[in-house]
């Protein structure tokens, strides 16, 4: 319950943060706050060894998380298992994802989230980073505005400090200060790439020309689920990471029923306790049977239950990632804030990948990173998610069931 609650409050935090600009600007606050944190902190001495010590910052939610592992698995070219030890810090839960690959020797699960709004908490985790002295640290999340990932970065000790730009994006950050925190800045030229792409550009630039990774997707690794599950399933996953981002649950609700008379697929619903309101919202409104699988599912059972999805539509990324990862028939109905770089997996030597359906207005205000200028301070959503209606998602829906399933019921 605590954790939940926890979880609430830094959602609305984040809604708070996401809907006006100059709250997401004060964030610079938490630079000072820090300093102050981090002199009354010792820092750890270097320890010669035989291996060099890399740490790497990963703050970012599971959806990205699934994302950046397809880049990541081609460290160990650059970082050898003989020479360097590697260290991934990230948020408490998501650990999971990582445990199985061979890329890390350590992985230190925190709770990002709760630090946010505990300092408490902060401090706690800048002690566990400050254990060590590391020889490099990376942080791939990329330097926009003043975000977790470049806080812990700057609290961790070490010779060299790598972070990632995107040139093509207006920095709200003190680049003084960013120099201050960073020794190398890898910068990424070309717009508009995808999250797959931006990650596979970040680790051929680091591994200095040595590699040419070419964007790639790495399956995940679970266990079949021992959950009885109907023989022909969809998904419909209403919550989101902030509650801008949640398209309505009533028109979720007339598009489930749409699906179901077509397909006769059963409904499946699933996710964690943050999920959990958006769910209930859901169900209140569904005509249609289902089974809940809500608070009731492993990781390894929830991605399962993706991967093996006869169709997912959802508005979260985090599902979202996993079933274009594994090429499970998918529809993302999500505003245009972050179109390129979250939403679109469309680019050279994929063609015979099984592409998801994007449900999205392409907008000339697209790729706004959040700083909607057409948000007025009574919208529950995103301008650009409330414009899409059920019958223009149910005609990209239908297509796409057509497509993978013949149109046949």
């Amino acid at each position: 319950m605590k954790s939940n609650y926890i979880s609430n409050i830094f959602k609305k935090l984040i809604s708070l943060i996401q809907k006006y600009s100059f709250v997401r600007n004060s964030k610079v606050i938490m630079y000072y706050i820090d300093g102050i944190l981090l002199q009354m902190m010792a820092k750890p001495k270097k320890i010669q060894s035989k291996k060099k010590k890399v740490l790497i910052v990963y703050n970012l939610a599971f959806g990205d998380g699934v994302i950046w592992r397809c880049s990541a698995a081609h460290l160990r070219k650059i970082y050898s298992k003989k020479d360097y030890e590697i260290t991934l810090i990230c948020q408490k839960g998501i650990n999971k994802l990582y445990e199985n690959d061979n890329v890390y020797d350590k992985i230190l699960p925190v709770d990002f989230n709760k630090s946010t709004v505990n300092i408490k908490e902060r401090v706690s985790i800048f002690k566990q980073i400050r254990s060590e002295f590391y020889d490099i640290i990376i942080d791939p999340v990329g330097i926009f505005e003043w975000t977790t990932n470049i806080f812990f970065t700057r609290a961790a000790v070490g010779t060299k400090k790598i972070g990632l730009r995107d040139i093509n994006v207006k920095l709200y950050c003190n680049s003084k200060k960013i120099k201050k925190i960073y020794t190398d800045i890898i910068e990424i030229e070309k717009p508009n790439l995808s999250l797959l792409e931006y990650y596979s550009t970040f680790v051929n630039k680091l591994s200095g020309g040595s590699l040419n990774v070419k964007p790639g997707f790495e399956k995940l690794i679970t266990k079949k689920t021992k959950l009885k599950l109907p023989k022909r399933y969809f998904i419909i996953f209403p919550g989101a990471s902030i509650n801008l981002k949640r398209w309505p649950s009533e028109r979720y609700a007339e598009l489930a029923e749409r699906i179901y008379n077509k397909t006769k697929f059963k409904l499946v619903l699933v996710g964690t306790s943050a999920d959990k309101e958006a769910t209930e919202d859901l169900k209140e409104k569904l005509n249609i049977d289902y089974m809940d699988l809500v608070c009731q599912t492993s990781l390894n059972d929830y991605i399962d239950i993706i991967k093996n999805a006869s169709l997912v539509v959802t508005n979260d990324t985090s599902a979202y990632h996993i079933a274009v990862v594994e090429e499970t028939p998918v529809a993302l109905i999500a505003g245009a804030y972050t179109y390129e770089r979250y939403a679109l997996y469309d680019f050279p030597g994929k063609e015979n990948y099984k592409r998801p359906c994007v449900i999205v207005k392409n907008k000339k205000c697209k790729n706004c990173n959040n700083r909607c200028r057409y948000l007025n301070k009574d919208d529950k959503i995103w301008p650009c998610l409330n414009e899409i209606t059920v019958e223009y998602a149910w005609d990209k829906i239908e297509d796409l069931i057509n497509l993978n399933y013949g149109g046949k019921d």
